[in-house]
This record gives structure tokens, sequence and C-alpha cells, in this order.
């Protein structure tokens, strides 16, 4: 070869990693004298396409498929693209940021652009480091945060091909109306116009600085149909596009002449459309939805470039691919298709009906959610709107004659295409077995268990090691015989059941054999027989019952929901500030012990009922009595009011757990007051008057002179107050509160600032008897916040110390006292006695929208790093009366007889969130305390630590455990009866089968889900371990292997 060619083909190697392997795409919009067109490339570009998204059943909103494995994502577009090409879209807008990466992808495989959609602020940002629900324009942070994070978004996406434009929010003008994020009926009027001055004037700003970035592509929003459109013409010259959200039915109406007189801009919808439900006649209706898509459509064409009318559409986005099943409720049934109507438009009049809604969120998918391919995908069923789409978007406006394109629409052989859309619907539901009582899913569970102890191996060897194997299968089922009627159930059939005590306690335990007695008589010959106690190993016959169940019928004037052991929350956030009825979502912690709570009927009213709520069962929540609880909203001046009445109709005649003492039946009515500021001021008060029925109930008591007195409950001892005020100090949230509690007045649960998985351990408590005091403040410093939380309480009536009787002068006799309990006495000072308590909390989230402590932060979590650290003392400086517990064998409660000593008690921990990248995750929990027990004295005050690990490679690889030093076993009785292990050791490896690579959002789905693994436990013991008496101060073991296979 020659020099000149080397040096030739030198040159062309080096320009060749030089340049960019496609450069990005220049796209404008163009006007003359017969409209407006969008250009890519100097070539003319009418926007076809869908709001496209990517949700499988059992997912919601926090589904990630960024974070899935490259060849999944892959399998996942090459499915969808594939489908909306064959249906000739070219472009899609999302929800979802898609990563500059997977943008190329798209468009370089599949020819298809994308829509640059940042909400920026419209469901909540992250503003200082704090994750602020409802976007305030005006605040000068906020408004700093938001232009710089927007125009960082625009850098990294402005030399990407095939990005289309850069559109902002999402109908963000009606998030300066609603109160809350679920889709309601369209504000009236033009409100708040002074908060939208802020909004719009952000827009422009961040749009003409975007443009300095990327001059390149079009700049638009995203508003919610026109609303405003004299502000947007005031504030936003720099506008190239006018986005718009438009659900106007068939047709657009005046919008194309307002649009063009008002702001002489193009027109391009993000969404528009129609669900595939119908409401009235209670069916899926895929002619009506594409019936009324194929009328905006030819709308749209008309009104397009050079057909001699406004000329100002250039395209539009169907709203939406498919169907999303998580839109209703959000973070419920989602692995079922609702059919509420959450709204009401009348344009829609297929369905429309007066005072009813007629719009379901779950069923605007031109193509129905379908069933997991071979490749894990979820496929999507095309509807016969996709088939009508087709054949408009493969015609062009611009080349089409206008009489040409109309006649080709109105020519459309709709007969045939409804034929087509109903033979997939009919295919995919018997493919499904969709019924008015049909099975719905299920799963199989196998496991084989190899168990022993020290002391059985030293004894027999290998024949002190025992084998088991046990076996379980849930049947989903799902009704839904009329259209107001619906609901599900589950059976459980269990084969062998392997025993895992004490090791484990599981759900199935009721199957293990157990041993009765019986006397049978034996004659010998003699005039009496002789009677024997004969010992008889029994197997449990319950093998096959009802695991879960729920129906909700929905009424013209309320819904009434009947449920069995599936999960309820309480009622915090709904004006029970006394947390009368508790959170009942620990389906894991109540299987443990075959307990079916919560278990009851709830009754929502609704128009002039709206604010009437009646619950009732014979355990709502886990360890309640049976009982009946009314609530009931009201408004009063400037207050809003809520009004409560729970009252107990019957004792629990069991425990909730295995020694969980049981309640005396009460009765308790609140009323609470609340009221929010435009400061930023929250005031809330409430009062409580609790269990009446122990008036004149007598105790004792130690008087100041030390002698035992004797005195009764009066009926201001049954009565309570409770205030907290929330203020902004120096910028900070921060609240005070104060609660004085008559001796009797008890409440509930306490509601934490952050819900079930706050970490705080100030030692809350629902009983009477104390004044208390509480104060904190969150102080946010960027991605840090610091929490300190400060508690006083102080007793009315201090606990009764042991005092055996003493003789005294004159044949007379001191009678003495003993600790109380709740059972024999009115009242007992447990865990709301006297405490002077303190924490510390200092948390890192950079990533404010997967909140730290929110209940699924395990598999939300996308932070690289987060952690929190922190820890709380507490001065406990008097002693407690006899905490209960419940003694199965004779079903009644039972006394510790002592209470526990005074103490000073601490705990430090910390958890930390590692995501080093897609599909892998590690979460660690460390734990150092100096705590008492919950019931038993004995012992002493335990010092301890623990640390909790889990680890996520690639998706489906999962390694979790726990090493445990010098701590109480996992379950809540091993507190009560301070019972602790030297050294408690977990293992547990499992590796995910199914097509879903770690897709979580729930504990129970992640269990649920096929896999197959093997599980260690190891645990020793010592003196402090009497609850099992197997150890012998050697260790026990347990080795699982398991599998679980979901259908």
């Amino acid at each position: 070869m020659s020099l000149l060619s080397v040096i030739a083909l030198s040159v062309v190697i080096l320009l060749s990693y030089g340049a960019p392997a496609q450069a990005a795409d220049v796209v404008t919009t163009v006007k003359d004298e017969n409209g407006w067109r969008l250009q890519v490339n100097g070539q003319d570009f009418y926007a076809k396409g869908v709001v496209w998204s990517y949700s499988p059943r059992g997912q919601n909103y926090s589904y990630n498929l960024w974070g899935e494995p490259d060849d999944h994502i892959r399998d996942v577009l090459d499915y969808d693209m594939g489908l909306l090409k064959a249906a000739n879209v070219n472009s899609i807008r999302s929800f979802a940021m898609i990563p500059p990466k997977w943008v190329t992808y798209i468009y370089k495989e599949h020819g298809i652009m994308f829509v640059v959609n940042p909400l920026m602020g419209r469901y909540g940002y992250n503003i200082g480091g704090k994750w602020v629900p409802f976007t305030d324009y005006s605040d000068p942070l906020t408004r700093a945060t938001l232009k710089a994070d927007m125009l960082e978004i625009v850098n990294r996406y402005k030399d990407t091909p095939g990005v289309l434009m850069f559109a902002f929010g999402n109908e963000s003008n009606y998030g300066l109306s609603w109160s809350s994020f679920e889709i309601e009926n369209l504000p009236e009027g033009e409100q708040n116009t002074a908060k939208a001055r802020y909004l719009y004037s952000l827009f422009n700003e961040v749009i003409k600085d975007g443009k300095a970035i990327a001059p390149h592509v079009p700049f638009t929003i995203v508003n919610g149909d026109v609303q405003y459109i004299d502000l947007i013409a005031e504030l936003m010259p720099d506008l190239d596009i006018l986005g718009s959200n438009v659900y106007r039915g068939p047709s657009f109406t005046t919008l194309w002449k307002e649009v063009d007189e008002k702001l002489d801009l193009p027109v391009m919808f993000f969404e528009f459309g129609s669900d595939a439900f119908n409401a009235r006649e209670f069916r899926e209706d895929q002619v009506s939805q594409a019936r009324l898509l194929k009328d905006q459509w030819q709308e749209m064409y008309n009104k397009a470039w050079g057909n001699g009318e406004e000329g100002n559409s250039i395209g539009g986005y169907v709203f939406e691919w498919r169907d999303e099943w998580w839109k209703y409720l959000q973070e419920e049934n989602l692995d079922t298709q609702d059919n509420n109507a959450s709204w009401s438009n009348q344009a829609y009049l297929f369905d429309w009906a007066e005072g009813k809604n007629n719009m379901n969120e779950e069923w605007f998918g031109i193509a129905a959610l379908g069933t997991p391919n071979s490749d894990g995908v979820y496929t999507a069923r095309p509807r016969m709107a996709y088939d009508v789409l087709k054949d408009i978007w493969g015609m062009d406006p611009y080349l089409n004659k206008k009489a040409a394109f109309n006649q080709a629409i109105n020519d459309m052989n709709m007969d045939y295409l409804e034929l087509k859309g109903e033979v997939r619907q009919l295919k995919s539901e018997v493919e499904e077995g969709k019924a008015k009582l049909g099975f719905k899913s299920g799963r199989v569970q196998a496991e084989f268990v190899m168990r022993g102890s020290e002391v059985s191996t030293d004894e027999e060897g290998e024949d002190g090691i025992t084998f088991e194997d046990g076996q379980m299968v849930f049947l989903d089922f799902e009704f839904q015989p009329t259209q107001d009627l619906e609901g599900q159930f589950t059976l459980n059939v269990l084969g062998n059941v392997a025993n895992k005590q004490p090791l484990e306690f599981v759900y199935g335990d009721r199957g293990l054999p157990f041993v009765g007695f019986d006397v049978v008589e034996l004659d010998i010959g003699t005039d009496e027989p002789i009677e024997l106690i004969r010992r008889t190993d029994l197997s449990s016959g319950e093998r096959v019952e009802i695991y879960d169940f729920e129906a909700t019928y929905k009424g013209a004037d309320f819904d009434l929901t009947a449920f069995y052991h599936t999960p309820r929350f309480h009622w915090g956030y709904e004006g029970d500030f006394f947390g009368l009825v508790r959170e009942a979502t620990d389906t894991y912690g109540s299987d443990i012990w075959n307990a079916k709570a919560p278990e009851g009927i709830e009754i929502q009213g609704k128009n002039k009922f709206k604010n009437l709520r009646l619950l009732f069962g014979p355990e709502v929540y886990w360890g309640a009595n049976p009982k009946f609880v009314v609530k009931y909203d009201f408004k009063l001046g400037k207050f809003d009011w809520t009004f409560i009445h729970s009252e107990d109709v019957a004792r629990s005649g069991e425990g909730a757990s295995a020694t969980q003492a049981t309640e005396r039946q009460s009765r308790q009515t609140t009323l609470f007051a609340e009221r929010t500021f435009s400061n930023g001021w929250k005031l809330e008060l409430g009062g409580i008057m609790s269990a009446t029925e122990k008036a004149d109930d007598v105790y004792t008591r130690i008087g100041d002179n030390g002698d035992v007195l004797l005195d009764k409950i009066d009926f201001q001892d049954t009565l309570g107050f409770k205030a907290k005020l929330t203020l902004p100090l120096w910028g900070n949230e921060t609240y005070v509160s104060a609660h004085h509690a008559g001796l009797v007045a008890d409440g509930g649960a306490h509601h934490k600032v952050f819900g079930v998985f706050d970490p705080s351990v100030l030692p809350y408590s629902g009983l009477g008897n104390k004044r208390e005091y509480e104060a904190g403040m969150i102080m946010q410093f960027g991605n840090f916040m610091v929490f300190p939380r400060l508690m006083y309480r102080d007793n009315l009536v201090d606990a009764n110390p042991f005092i055996l009787p003493v003789p005294g002068g004159g044949g007379a006799v001191s009678p003495g006292i003993s600790p109380r309990d709740r059972d024999n006495d009115p009242f007992a000072v447990l865990d709301n006695r006297e405490a002077r308590s303190a924490e510390l909390f200092v948390t890192y989230d950079p990533t404010g929208a997967t909140q730290f402590y929110a209940w699924d932060n395990e598999w939300r979590e996308d932070a690289e790093f987060a952690i929190d650290f922190g820890g709380g003392y507490t001065e406990f400086p008097t002693a407690t009366d006899a905490n209960l517990f419940f003694l199965s064998e004779l079903e009644t409660n039972s006394s510790f007889g002592r209470g526990l000593p005074a103490e000073d008690v601490w705990t430090v921990q910390s958890r930390m969130v590692f995501n080093p990248k897609p599909g892998h995750k590690l979460i660690t929990k460390i734990v150092r305390g100096f705590n008492q027990s919950t019931g038993e004295p004995e012992g002493g005050t335990r010092d301890y630590w623990t640390f909790d690990w889990k680890a996520v490679i690639g998706g489906r690889h999962t390694f979790r455990g726990y090493y445990k030093k010098d701590a109480w076993g996992p379950y809540d009785f091993n507190r009560q009866f301070n019972t602790t292990y030297p050294e408690q050791v977990k293992l547990d490896y499992s590796i995910l089968l199914g097509g879903n690579a770690g897709g979580f959002v729930s504990a129970v789905g992640e269990a649920e889900a096929t896999r197959v693994g093997i599980r260690a436990l190891y645990r020793s013991g010592d003196e402090n371990s009497d609850l099992d008496p197997v150890l012998e101060g050697g260790h026990i073991f347990m080795t699982v292997l398991y599998f679980t296979y979901q259908f």
C-alpha cells in the first residue's frame, strides 16, 4: 500500500471517530399563506402518534422500565414500536423520560421520533431537598430549581437523534385549581389567574433559555385545553407551538379559530381521544371509541395546511397506546382492570348520563393490556381504533387533496374493522377465561426442610436431623355478576406441612399435627373397668380455607365493601386525630398466626351522604374487638370538622397474635377540627371521650404520704384533649403538640410524621393517664434532612409498686398493694409511662420523588446512594404496672405480675440504599440498642445489635439475610417474654424465573413471583433463651429449599 493511501485511510478513520454516528435532527415550524407545517430536516412532518407507556399488570406509576436489563428493554421496545410502526405512527409522547440512548434506538430501528416532555413540577417536585407535592410557581427557589433542572434536560437531549421537540408540563394550569392528583371535572371559569401568571412567565423563561441551548427544535407546553389563552399570548412570546390536551368529544369546536386569532401559532394535541368502556351499558365499547377518534382525526386533517381553513393543525398524540391498570386507585387492584368512572364529560354522549361519571381512566388505550409473551413482555390487544387509525395515518394530509382524504375516511369499512376488533376481544377473553365468576391466577409453593439442633445431633448423630416437605396452593378468583357488584377471593389448599418451629412460624402451620387426649375404658374382668388417658397425634382438618375475600357494591348513594383478610388503611388523614381506626396492612404478620383480620363491612356515602362513613365487623383491624365505627365530616366556620364514634359490641375471644392480650369492651367518641392558614400555619384540635362504662370503677393508688388509697373513676377521667400546631419556623416545617388524657381516655394508634416506616423511636402510646408534649422541626439542607424531635410525658396517677400486707397495731393490717393490669383495674401505666425523650435523624436522599420513608421505598428508591442515620435516648424515671399476655391454653389473659423498672434506654440506627446501576441494589440496616422488654421484667434491659441486608443483582438474583447479637427473636412474643439469643443468622438466596426482572412494587409481589431459592437459619441459646428448651445452651439450625410458581 502506498504512503498516500495509508495517509488517506488514517484521515478517514480519525474523522469517523471524531464525528457523531448521527447528527440531531433539525425540526422547524413553517408558515405561509396556506397555513402552518412542521418540518423535519426540511421535509413536511404531520405528527401521527400516541401517548406511549409500558406498565405491566401488577405495577403502577412507580414501575421503571429503564431500570430493567437492556435485553428486556429492547424486547419491550421492539414489540411495542413494531406494532406502532405498522400502524403508521411516526412519533410518540411519553410521561416517562425515555433515556437518550433508547430515544435514538427507537428512532434508528423503527423510525419513530420522541417528544421530550418534562412535567416541570406538575405533580410535585424536590425543592431544596424536600419533596413539595403542590408546586408553587411564585416561590423564587422553586422557579430557580425548575428552570435549572429543565435546562439541564434540554442540554442532555439536545444532540439526541430522534428528538422532535421539547414540551413542558402536563395540564399544569389545572394544577393551580385541583386539590388532588386524581382527574376530576375541569375547573369552572378562569380561576387562579394570579397564580397562572407565575406559571406561564416561568414557562417562557425556560423556553427562551432552552432555545439558546437547542435552537434546532421547537419548544412548547402541554396546556389543559386553551384555558388562560390570553395570558399565554401576553406572557409567552417565545412559544413555537400551542401544545394542548383536549377532551371536547368528537369535535374540537372553536379551538382552531381561537388559537389562530389570539396566538397565530400551530396547534399540537398532546392528549385527546376516548375511553373504550361504556359506563352506561357497563361493557367494553370499541366502536364508540373508534368512531370518535375517526371524527377527531378527520377534523384535524381538514384543519391542516393547504385545505382552505385555519391551517394550524400539525398533528397529535392519542391518549393512549395501551390501557394502564393502575390509574383508578393507583396503589390498589393493580392486577385488575377497574371499571370505575372517575369523572364526567358530557361531550362523550355515547355513555353520558345526567349526574353520573362516564370517563374510565383505565380504558383509554387503543390497545388493551394483555398477558406476557415468551419474552416476558406484556402484549397489546389492538382494538378497533387501532385499525381505524392505521388507515387514517396511512394518508398524508399534505399530499392528499382535501376531497380525497375526506372521501377515503368516509368510505372506510367500519363494519369490517368492528368485526376485526371484536374477534380479537373474544379470542383474548377466551384465553384469559373471563366470566362472571372466573379464575384469575394462582401459585404453587413447595419446600423441603432439613432441621436439627446441637443436642439432637450430639445424641443421635445423623438421625437427629429431621427432613420434611411442604406444599400449598393459592387459587385467585374474581367475579362481577352485575355492573354494580364485583369482587375477588383466594382459596388456600394445604398439602404436607413442614414443621419449621421454633425458627419460623409461618402461614400454613394450621396444618401441623397436634396432640390430643381422650379417655378409654379397659375391661379387665372386674366390676368396674379401668379408665385410661390415651394420647393421640391428630391432624388439622383445615386443609382448605378461604384466604381472603373482598366484594364491593356501588350504589347510587353509597358504596359498600365487604372485606376479609385484605389490607385496610387507617383514617389518620381523614380526621381520625386519635387513631381509633388502625392500619391493617400487615397481612404477613397476621398470616403467621393464621389471623383473619381485618374483617368487616365498610359503607361510604355518596352524593348527599358523601360525608358519612360506617365501618363494622368482628375484627376491623388486627386485635380489634367486634365493633362499629361511624364517621361524619362537616364544615363549620373556617374549620373542617370530623366526628367519630367507636363502639365495641363484644370482647374478642382470642389474642391477635400468639400471646397478645385481649382488650376489655369499650367505646370512644372524638371530635376533630382542622384549619390551614394562608401563611402556612396549620392548627389541629381534638377532643375525646373514652371508656365511659368505667365510670365509678374503683382503683388503688399510693397517696402522697405513702398510704394505700382507694379511688374511683370520675367522668372527667374519660376526657382528653389534643392540640397540634404546624408552622414554617425559619423556613423549616415545625410542629408542637400537647395532649392531656384522663385516666381512661384511651385513644388508638399514633400517626407518625412519615407513616408506618417513620424511623422515630419516641415512646408513643395511645393510652390515657398522661400529660404529653412533643415538638419537632424538619430542617432541609439541599439533599439532607435533619429532623430532631422531643417528647415530655407525665402520668396523672403513677404505677403501683408491689407492697406486701403489713400487720399494724391493734390488729389492724396495712392492705398492701400490687401493680395494676388492664383486666382487673380500670387503667394501668404501661407504654404511657413517664418519659423524657429526644431523638435526631439525618437523612440524605437526592431523589425526593422516591421518599426515603415511603412504604415501598425498598423497591422505588432510585438514588445511587441514600442513607439515614440517627437515634434516640429516653429516660423512664418511674416503673410501670404489669403487662398482660394471652394464655391460649386457658383462652384468657394472664398477668406478668410485675412491672418494668425505671430505666434509661437508647437506640442508634442507620439504613442505606445503594443503586450502582440498573437492576442492581443493596439495602442495609444496622441497629444498636439498649432497651426493655414489652412484658416480662425478668432478665433486665437488653444490650444488642442487629444487621439486616438485601442485595439484588441483575434484577433476578436476590440475596438477603441478617445477623443479630444478643437480640430478641423475630416475633413479638420473643420481646414480650424478654427472650434473647446470643446469635441469630439468616442467609437467603433466590433466583427469579419469570419474565418480570425485579420490577416489583411491594413485598407481596416479590414474594409471590416465580422463583427458586434456598434459606438457612441458625440460632444459639443461653440462659436468656428459656422459651426454646430444645436449645439447652446449644444451637438449632434449619435449611429450606423452596420453589414458587405463579400461574
